[in-house]
């Protein structure tokens, strides 16, 4: 009975939600906070690049490129960062807190080629060559198609664009399991990076403290088959489902805060004394950036299931 119940309240609220789901998430975020990556590089006084990039299967990835640092000009002797995104993120996240304290202007500062990537589904990287292609095709995606075709797609294209064979890589979270994932099925990866540095580092995560998957893990295989059935495909949760989850797993003392209607702390959980609070409303204003239902999905089942595993659709 009870797993009855929690399936259907999730089932409708997100079905709800999926009818107006771009106006009822973006038209909250004043343009301040949510400024896209080339428009607040350019403000801070840096030089900016935009370039597109096609997967194999047809997903139009977009980068970001701070080529080189401020009042200097280009240098093809320069080293190449490649910069990835965590889950429900963007290339934003690597400059939202601006030069001095984000790490893509530290990296330029100290004389880096600095390119930042973007998964396929979030806000920069939201389009396909087929016009025509159904949501839920659009949508058939977890991290494995992630390391399987778009980051090496991303980064053939910058060793194309750069002339340079190697390159450091730097991930947070997904961006290292898609790395491994990705190395896993492209060898040549591995070999053509100088270093690789992980923030929050995985390959699996039944460890993970989170507590909405924490709480959603166990529901999860009559969660999919609902989206499916629904048509539930983007990851993208409404107010009022942010509203129960809220309920379900924050305490007494912040579950008024702003934060615990927020599905990235949901997520990832939240600590004051390691909070920037000036920066939350930068934080909030380019998260959730978007990604599948599928992939929530198989992070969830990841929660479940032992093993650095691919996703089972069930």
């Amino acid at each position: 009975m009870e797993t009855a119940w929690l399936v259907a309240l999730v089932a409708l609220l997100s079905l709800n939600f999926s009818i107006n789901a771009v106006d009822t998430v973006y038209d909250d975020r004043d343009h301040e906070h949510s400024k896209p990556p080339d428009e607040i590089i350019a403000e801070a006084g840096y030089p900016v690049e935009i370039h597109t990039t096609i997967t194999e299967d047809g997903y139009i990835l977009h980068m970001h490129r701070i080529p080189h640092p401020r009042g200097e000009g280009y240098n093809s002797s320069r080293p190449v960062v490649f910069l990835q995104h965590g889950l429900l993120s963007s290339s934003a996240d690597w400059i939202i807190m601006g030069p001095g304290t984000a790490l893509a202007f530290i990296l330029s500062d100290a004389g880096y080629d600095v390119w930042m990537g973007n998964f396929r589904g979030n806000t920069y990287s939201h389009d396909h060559v087929d016009d025509s292609i159904s949501k839920k095709d659009y949508w058939t995606f977890s991290w494995d198609e992630l390391g399987r075709y778009d980051l090496p797609t991303m980064l053939k294209y910058v060793m194309e664009a750069t002339g340079q064979s190697t390159y450091y890589y730097i991930g947070h979270s997904m961006g290292t399991l898609s790395y491994f994932t990705a190395c896993n099925y492209h060898p040549w990866i591995a070999e053509s990076t100088r270093l690789m540095v992980g923030y929050g580092a995985h390959t699996s995560v039944y460890h993970m403290t989170s507590p909405v998957f924490r709480f959603l893990a166990p529901y999860i295989d009559n969660i999919q088959w609902l989206f499916n059935l629904l048509g539930v495909y983007e990851f993208l949760p409404s107010n009022f489902l942010m509203e129960f989850l809220a309920a379900e797993v924050c305490d007494e003392e912040t579950i008024s805060q702003v934060m615990c209607r927020s599905i990235i702390f949901l997520m990832a959980g939240y600590n004051q004394n390691e909070m920037n609070n000036t920066a939350l409303p930068y934080i909030l204003g380019h998260t959730p950036a978007g990604t599948s239902t599928w992939n929530m999905v198989h992070y969830a089942q990841s929660a479940t299931k032992l093993g650095w595993i691919g996703l089972d659709y069930g």
